[in-house]
């Protein structure tokens, strides 16, 4: 009697302490559950001013742009006219006819790139074996050392076009840029080798050595003669190690090119010093110009020559034209070298004079006087090439007046009523329409709309972790208790590991998808396809989600994810809302799949016409056999091998079908899943009215007493945290978005050869054979009026 007194007495004392404990426990929970509210409360209104003060810098971010983006295209559309009115950069007078004909050169070549058309205008082409000192004849021509150089290397790796005219100032510019070299300067003479150099090596495509590209570059200086001259690679005899195979049969093909122009002068350097037989110019040289009828022969060397002893017989025989099987208008012999490689080109040209003077070639009658001497290898060059403009520019300017007209009357016949407008006008317009686009993105979705499309991406990037994985494996069991565990333990690895990076991967893409829609406007003729491609491809490629943000998201998705408990009513109707609608969602395309599987029904075969296959005739029979299984209540989420083999052996029995495993697995996988959601959204639906209750007075369907809602609520909460912050780091992300678009647009503005392929179709490519044909005639009527003023009282 004693001892159970003082059982009594133990256990109510027991149960008053922990009615005390409970009391003293309500008070801090009150307190925390008011601070959280008060907390709450002071960060919605921290963001809402955010977001307004936000929201006034963006619209002033927004007017400020776009009043750059208009001074910039009025900068723009002056730099086009300045342009086609044939204006340049460095002025030295007015302009002669060699500006003139340069202008005509671009056009010409622009015409022949886009348009396939056939560019015969007149060049000197400077063809010749490597190391045949094709460059060194070009700088005395020059009068400056303006080309890379390199000891025993191949340092010429594209065509060099240089358009030479006389002027006060010794000056270069390379053709599309403003920055103008002083080539008296030994500090420009070496910025402009490097700035050569830079261009040729990032015009030359992967795995190659040459590039096609051609360089166009001005040079003016005292004394010049007046021509266009073209410095090719010179033609190698082996490859060495590490060039491509490919690499002597691309400089042949360039330099054949090149010299099959009918009407381009053909300047063949050959070294002296070198045995003929080992040349490979020749037969090149040959083939082009068989008759010799514009080819000019160019000996260097031959002052080292001349020292090696060899027979004035030999030199007189190739300047006679009888040593090479090539032939040639003119035959010269030049010296372009010194004993010292630094010094200047005036000594250089000094020291040739003095050669010659004292040189055995004249005494002996190897060569006439005027054939020697880089001065008067430039004035004949330069009047070859004369000679050779005025027989061809009649003829060009018929050819383009010719060419005009027909594309004109194509142009009417195929577009009769519309306004012709050139690549460069079709380009703004399409920049005019994404610019206007990026100003007003966002304008239209609020705070909430944002979050809920990450949300929503969210949900599809994590579905199949949360219900075939968190959900359905964790479900596997009768005892709620167990079920929380599992699922704790997941939703612990889940964050620790891949969710956090998953959530700023959704982040990113999402503001990317929304962002390109920016390129959404009408394009019927598709004219702007290309140019949207590429904006989403250099926009996406170059942008990056701060790595940080991985670590900040992670602190707020534990933080959610430890939130085990649903404070009221409302939050439980919304978990049970979310885990609905969700299940819902994923039942529908369980079904869907299944009806895949095992084909169309009786009614959908009369109806429409068609038949099951025989893989869905054999699926179909696996589901009737696995229905019993699965639907009789204690079914888990794997089938074991002996249930396996029954299904196996009562198919083979009944309907004489042998089925393999996999198949049986993969049926019983989609079947289980379809049965567990139904059984799922039941017990959704009957814990609508079970807030406050404990579990072990829930009877929910699948008998985990409504503690999934919990999960799912733990789910929601963590995604609607997350929507949130992301949301707010992705406004930040925006500005860059626009100013990259911005700097993408300004950049391919300034590029013809990317607007070509940008800018596409028949309309605006006949608009712009019809622009380019328009400035060369105008250019040509120009040049022939200045030709026949200068042959009457002017000079080149």
């Amino acid at each position: 009697a004693a001892a159970a007194a003082a059982g009594a007495a133990g256990k109510d004392g027991k149960n008053a302490k922990g009615d005390s404990e409970e009391d003293a426990d309500q008070v801090p929970r009150a307190v925390y559950e008011e601070l959280q509210r008060q907390l709450t409360e002071l960060q919605n209104l921290l963001d809402e001013e955010k977001e307004n003060t936000n929201a006034r810098v963006q619209e002033e971010h927004t007017r400020m742009q776009e009043e750059v983006d208009r001074l910039n295209e009025e900068n723009q559309e002056l730099r086009r006219v300045m342009i086609l009115d044939g204006m340049r950069s460095v002025k030295q007078g007015p302009r002669r006819a060699i500006d003139l004909f340069s202008d005509i050169l671009d056009l010409r070549a622009r015409a022949d790139k886009t348009f396939n058309a056939h560019d015969h205008l007149p060049r000197i082409v400077v063809v010749g074996d490597q190391s045949a000192g094709k460059t060194s004849v070009l700088e005395v021509v020059v009068r400056a050392r303006i080309f890379p150089r390199g000891l025993g290397e191949m340092m010429t790796r594209a065509p060099i076009q240089v358009t030479l005219s006389e002027g006060a100032a010794h000056i270069a510019q390379i053709r599309g840029e403003d920055r103008t070299y002083d080539l008296k300067d030994e500090a420009d003479l070496e910025l402009l080798r490097k700035r050569i150099e830079k261009s040729m090596i990032d015009s030359i495509a992967a795995g190659e050595v040459v590039s096609n590209k051609t360089l166009a570059l001005d040079v003016r200086g005292p004394g010049l003669q007046p021509m266009v001259l073209v410095d090719l690679p010179g033609i190698i005899q082996h490859h060495t190690q590490g060039m491509p195979e490919s690499t002597k049969g691309s400089i042949l093909g360039m330099c054949q090119r090149f010299i099959n122009n009918p009407n381009s002068i053909i300047l063949c350097i050959q070294d002296a010093s070198r045995d003929p037989e080992g040349s490979s110019i020749a037969d090149l040289v040959h083939t082009a110009d068989p008759n010799g009828d514009r080819t000019i022969f160019v000996l260097t060397k031959v002052d080292l020559a001349e020292k090696l002893n060899l027979p004035s017989s030999k030199l007189r025989a190739i300047l006679k034209g009888q040593k090479f099987n090539m032939k040639a208008k003119a035959y010269f012999a030049v010296v372009t070298g010194t004993q010292n490689p630094n010094d200047s080109i005036s000594k250089i040209r000094k020291n040739e004079r003095e050669f010659f003077e004292r040189s055995s070639l004249l005494k002996e009658g190897v060569i006439v006087n005027r054939r020697t001497g880089t001065d008067n290898l430039s004035r004949a060059i330069s009047e070859a090439f004369w000679d050779r403009v005025r027989e061809t520019v009649t003829n060009e300017a018929k050819e383009v007046a010719t060419a005009l007209k027909k594309k004109e009357t194509e142009w009417k016949n195929n577009f009769p009523d519309d306004h012709r407008q050139t690549r460069d006008e079709v380009f703004n317009m399409g920049k005019h329409k994404i610019k206007a686009n990026v100003a007003k993105f966002n304008r239209n979705m609020t705070a909430a709309q944002w979050e809920d499309v990450i949300s929503q991406e969210m949900w599809i990037r994590f579905k199949e972790f949360v219900i075939d994985r968190l959900y359905l494996e964790c479900a596997d069991t009768s005892d709620p208790a167990s079920f929380k565990t599992n699922a704790e333990n997941m939703l612990d690895s889940w964050v620790a590991h891949d969710l956090p990076m998953q959530s700023v991967d959704v982040a990113r893409e999402t503001l990317l998808a929304e962002f390109m829609k920016v390129l959404n406007f009408e394009d019927p003729e598709g004219v702007f396809e290309n140019l949207k491609k590429e904006v989403q491809h250099s926009t996406a490629s170059g942008f990056q989600w701060d790595p940080a943000a991985v670590n900040r998201v992670q602190s707020v998705q534990q933080m959610m994810l430890r939130d085990d408990v649903v404070k009221n009513q409302s939050n439980w109707n919304t978990a049970v809302h979310f885990m609905g609608q969700k299940l819902s969602c994923e039942q529908q395309a369980v079904f869907t799949t299944i009806q895949n599987m095992i084909g169309p029904s009786r009614m959908q075969q009369w109806m429409h016409w068609t038949h099951r296959t025989p893989e869905e005739q054999l699926r179909r029979a696996v589901f009737e056999q696995l229905k019993p299984i699965v639907s009789n209540g204690t079914a888990t989420a794997h089938l074991d091998s002996e249930d396996i083999k029954a299904v196996q052996r009562t198919l083979k029995h009944r309907r004489d079908l042998d089925v393999d495993e996999a198949t049986i697995r993969e049926c019983y996988k989609v079947l289980y899943k379809h049965v567990f959601l139904d059984r799922a959204l039941k017990s959704a639906e009957y814990c609508q009215s079970r807030f406050g209750s404990s579990e072990s007075e829930n009877r929910a369907p699948n008998q985990l007493g409504c503690s999934d809602v919990l999960l799912f609520w733990r789910v929601h909460n963590m995604m609607t945290a997350t929507a949130n912050m992301l949301r707010l780091e992705a406004m930040e992300y925006k500005r860059e978005l626009e100013e990259e678009v911005r700097n993408f647009l300004e950049e391919m503005a300034n590029d013809a050869e990317a607007k070509a392929k940008l800018i596409t179709g028949k309309k605006v490519n006949l608009a712009e054979e019809i622009e380019v044909l328009r400035h060369m005639q105008s250019k040509l009527d120009l040049f022939m009026k200045m030709l026949r003023k200068e042959k009457d009282g002017g000079s080149s």
